[in-house]
């Protein structure tokens, strides 16, 4: 009797055994299945998104910026402001530089022994000191005029290279460089051909033109609306 009792309790465990080890496996297979599932619905998400942006290939354009900046009408007009506000910034030189003159020949008639010498050299050096002190002023502030706004055309022609490359779909603009080689310099030479940054570009990618018509059209309205300048954004 006890070995019955036995045997029907290790047969009631193996069976436990065997439906517990079914329901584990089957637990098993069915979160393997929606892991499955789940990294089938990410491929298919990533291909979607391959297909969708992937198949385009990034398209790569060059733009002289010296050309277009030297060349625009923009910055020729500021070269010209500055050249008549120097002309006049001369004119106010030469003033004083003959008062200075006058200051001299008039201590120069004195003998420096004479009671007035002092007076009259003393005038003289203000007068030279003044005209030293405005010509050196001068330079410095048509330095500084020309650097700000060569930045300021530099940057508006930036936003024009910015509009054109998205109007053609272009993801990146390269600088082209174009240089006269120095051959009387090996250094300098060799300089130049380190610091190019495009070795070579077909003139289907070259947006210099592009840039350029437009920059100007651009700041020929702004200039006839009468603001006296291309602003930063055209």
């Amino acid at each position: 009797m006890p070995s019955t009792v036995s045997s029907n309790v290790s047969t009631r465990w193996m069976l436990a055994v065997v439906l517990g080890g079914g329901l584990l496996a089957g637990a098993m297979m069915g979160h393997n299945d929606t892991r499955a599932a789940e990294g089938a619905g990410s491929k298919a998400a990533e291909g979607a998104g391959s297909k969708a942006g992937g198949d385009r290939k990034p398209v790569v354009a060059v733009v002289d910026l010296f050309a277009v900046l030297n060349e625009s009408r923009m910055y020729k007009d500021l070269k010209e402001r500055l050249r008549e506000g120097a002309e006049a910034k001369r004119g106010e030189a030469a003033r004083r530089d003959e008062a200075a003159k006058q200051a001299q020949q008039t201590m120069q008639a004195f003998k420096r022994t004479a009671p007035e010498f002092r007076e009259k050299f003393k005038a003289f050096v203000d007068a030279a000191v003044d005209y030293n002190a405005y010509v050196r002023l001068s330079q410095a502030e048509q330095v500084l005029l020309l650097n700000k706004g060569t930045w300021e055309v530099y940057q508006a022609v930036l936003d024009v290279v910015n509009e054109v490359a998205r109007d053609k779909g272009v993801d990146l603009v390269l600088y082209l460089d174009s240089f006269e080689p120095d051959l009387q310099d090996t250094q300098r030479l060799l300089a130049q051909i380190r610091q190019r940054k495009v070795v070579f570009a077909s003139a289907s990618v070259d947006l210099t033109a592009a840039v350029q018509e437009r920059f100007d059209a651009t700041y020929r309205k702004i200039r006839a609306g009468g603001t006296g300048g291309a602003k930063k954004g055209g």
